[in-house]
């Protein structure tokens, strides 16, 4: 009877653990007055709900510790622990308002819900205030945002904007800096979306990624997040009009399609700019223009209060006509600035489709995601590029890429009432199909240098490849203050190329070189180890050691060195975050030394046939710094800043002057500036009595961009400049109107350099008008 009775016991303490407990909650401001319709949602839960008007709100959850998030029109955000023990209980909430706190920010680093602050890792988060405050439209606006981030503009092609992260920069197609729209992974740098529309926020992430995103997160992430359907209909309609025949319109949309159960966010842009560049060049039409459009549709189906699938569609189409206003040299760029020459128009096209299902299961004891997607990516050159950078008619190419990649993702985690073990385990697996052609002119000025011009050179190629990786990684709270966190992945991937090449000389085609074909399987290993300390709730320090990894791949069209090796890297990092002064302050720091080895660089060994070659090591250490505060009411100071100091142990270029391979051992990283920081300061004035809670504000930033290198040979550098953005205008509940500059005082740099040369842009200025419904 005692051993019945026992079991009995057990079993209904078993149950009373597994029912939900009501939790009774209110929100309040800091004088007691109750705040109506904040949003509080649960994080790494599908649980949710909405106060209603007189504050009140109800949630139905197991036992364990979680975390809420609790947001208000005019209020900072909010994250409060909860824990829930085996009896219904009442949550006060408060909230400060968004004039004299800062809100605390989520960030889905490490592929769950955490606060940013208690993250330990190096990662920036912006949210679409921040990003509209910024002005931020493409990835190119991104420079200095977050310390030691580095976006090379490159000119009028929205195909090449590339990623530096800690001076790790690849001109090769797989990047140093990985980047994900949604959770799902863009292959190429090219297929990364230029255009940001719809966006939620995005999301920084500094340092080796390989352990949860592996390929080519070598120095980085970039996570965009677009906005996400929820129950709630709301709209938005943009319009930007600025200098240069600037116009951009975009509109937004989201409702529920069936209350409480289905919801659809969908989003529109159409963005187009005239010319900034002039063609001085006789009869020809040489001028660079953007024309744009992007939208994505997303939709949320609530299965039960455990299952949902999200449904999400992004596309973008891009024609940009004079792509790529290349100079031939330095001195030529600097001395012309906005004036190229050429004999065709350069029209770069590009479209790009990404689709993806998200099914996500939340559990008591364990959480399931399971991520299906497919690219389809296309970029080409429908005329001739002009390759020369002169009037003469020596040399153009066109082009094509198409790319399919089928990826899936499959990932199980702690719940969202995880106790001391935090962790997440999966698995990746894609499949891709890629293919390239090229032809090069030599056309009719070019028999000057070799008497049968005009001819053409072909170059067709097909790759295929598929991959499979398993990750896993755990944190354990040791004490209620020391983590420790180990992570690691295990990637294989295998490359096919097939190629040939042929000429063409007055209409009659040559097979140059038959099909040939390279295969290689390439390998990674990359763990993480992060020890973590909370000084204080709201001071956190940790140390971490991390390792990336850049797949290896092939040289279209080169049959000498048809294959290069993947680059590795180190990450030794020491960081401290902290929220101070009743979070009016925020201020983290972090030190980093950053080592890769088998660097991929574009160069040659004999001064004629370039490839991409493993022939570098080099070592970049620095300081970052983030700053936000709030000195007085209505005052935001925010600043990024970092130094860096790259040297190469072993850099093998060849050298024209004594027609050999040399080692530059000692040479700076290319587009790594020494000291970058961003400075911007807001105020706003709020006008008193508005019924729609108007307010006036202005705003200024400072950038400053240190020297940096614009080749690996360090024969050519752009000096460190300043450069002023101003923004002023009145926003309200309804309607925002915004007056911009950008580059207000006209600063010359040069943006590009790695044997063409092309200025940054000049000074921007317009309006933007947002109406919200």
């Amino acid at each position: 009877m005692l051993l019945k009775n026992s079991m009995l016991l057990l079993l209904c303490l078993w149950a009373m653990g597994g029912f939900a407990q009501t939790i009774n909650g209110t929100v309040r401001s800091g004088s007691g007055e109750v705040i109506g319709f904040a949003n509080i949602s649960v994080l790494n839960s599908a649980n949710g709900t909405t106060a209603d008007r007189a504050g009140n709100f109800l949630l139905n959850l197991g036992r364990g510790n979680y975390q809420l998030q609790i947001s208000a029109i005019g209020y900072a955000t909010k994250i409060q622990r909860l824990t829930v023990t085996g009896s219904s209980q009442a949550v006060m909430i408060t909230l400060a308002d968004n004039a004299n706190a800062l809100s605390e920010v989520v960030v889905t680093a490490d592929k769950t819900e955490e606060r940013l602050q208690n993250t330990p890792l190096a990662v920036t988060s912006l949210n679409a205030k921040q990003l509209n405050d910024y002005r931020v439209w493409t990835i190119s606006d991104l420079t200095a945002l977050a310390p030691s981030t580095f976006i090379v503009e490159h000119g009028n092609s929205t195909g090449s904007n590339f990623l530096n992260i800690r001076g790790a920069m690849g001109f090769s197609n797989d990047q140093s800096v990985a980047t994900y729209v949604d959770g799902v992974y863009q292959f190429d740098y090219f297929s990364a979306p230029f255009q940001f529309n719809n966006i939620e926020r995005i999301e920084i992430l500094r340092g080796p990624q390989g352990t949860l995103y592996g390929r080519n997160a070598y120095s980085g992430v970039l996570n965009v997040i677009t906005k996400r359907p929820t129950n709630k209909t709301s709209a938005f309609a943009e319009v930007d009009l600025g200098n240069y025949g600037q116009q951009r319109y975009s509109v937004g949309v989201n409702t529920p399609l069936i209350n409480n159960r289905l919801f659809v966010n969908a989003g529109f842009q159409s963005n187009n700019r005239g010319a900034i560049y002039s063609n001085p060049t006789p009869e020809t039409t040489y001028l660079d223009q953007h024309h744009a459009y992007s939208g994505n549709v997303s939709l949320k189906y609530l299965v039960s209060d455990k299952w949902t699938i999200d449904w999400n569609t992004r596309y973008e189409n891009n024609t940009d006509k004079g792509a790529y206003p290349w100079a031939a040299t330095d001195s030529a760029a600097r001395a012309n600035p906005y004036t190229v020459f050429g004999n065709w128009d350069n029209t770069e096209r590009r479209t790009n489709i990404n689709t993806s299902v998200a099914v996500k299961h939340f559990g008591r004891r364990i959480n399931f995601t399971s991520i299906t997607a497919l690219v389809n990516y296309h970029i080409w050159l429908p005329g001739r590029f002009d390759f020369d950078f002169s009037p003469a008619q020596l040399i153009s190419f066109t082009t094509f890429t198409r790319q399919n990649e089928l990826t899936q993702e499959l990932r199980v985690s702690s719940p969202a009432n995880a106790g001391r073990w935090k962790w997440t385990a999966g698995s990746f697996l894609f499949s891709e199909k890629v293919r390239n052609g090229s032809t090069t002119y030599y056309d009719a000025d070019y028999a000057q240098l070799d008497p049968n011009a005009p001819y053409a050179s072909i170059s067709n190629g097909k790759r295929s490849g598929y991959g499979v990786a398993f990750f896993g990684q755990a944190a354990y709270a040791i004490t209620p203050a020391l983590d420790v966190t180990v992570g690691t992945r295990y990637d294989l991937e295998h490359r096919a190329l097939t190629q040939n090449s042929l000429l063409d000389k007055n209409g009659v085609v040559t097979l140059l070189s038959p099909d040939s074909t390279s295969k290689k399987t390439f390998t990674a290993f990359t763990p993480k180890l992060i020890l973590s300390y909370k000084l204080t709730d709201n001071s956190l320090v940790y140390g971490s050691y991390a390792k990336g990894f850049r797949v290896g791949g092939f040289n279209f069209g080169n049959s000498a060195n048809p294959i290069y090796d993947p680059e590795k890297s180190d990450n030794y990092e020491l960081g401290s975050k902290n929220t101070l002064l009743s979070n009016r302050l925020k201020l983290n720091l972090t030190l980093f030394y950053f080592q890769q080895k088998d660097q991929q660089v574009s160069t040659s060994r004999d001064g004629v046939n370039y490839a991409t070659l493993n022939v570098g090591d080099m070592n970049n250490y620095g300081l970052e710094l983030e700053v936000s505060a709030l000195p007085v009411r209505n005052l935001q100071i925010d600043w990024t800043a970092s130094i860096a100091h790259s040297v190469y142990k072993k850099l093998d270029l060849f050298d024209a002057a004594t027609n050999a391979v040399k080692d530059y051992k000692g040479n700076q990283a290319i587009n790594n500036p020494a000291l970058q920081s961003m400075l911007a300061v807001q105020y706003g004035v709020p006008f008193a009595h508005s019924a729609q809670h108007a307010s006036a504000f202005v705003r200024g930033e400072f950038r400053y961009i240190g020297e940096y290198q614009l080749d690996f040979v360090n024969a050519y550098q752009q000096p460190g400049y300043g450069m002023v953005n101003v923004r002023a205008g009145v926003t309200s509940n309804r309607y925002d109107l915004a007056f911009w500059v950008r580059n207000l005082g006209d600063v010359r740099y040069m943006a590009f350099g790695y044997g063409s040369y092309m200025m940054g842009l000049p000074r921007m200025l317009g309006a933007t008008l947002t109406g919200k419904f």
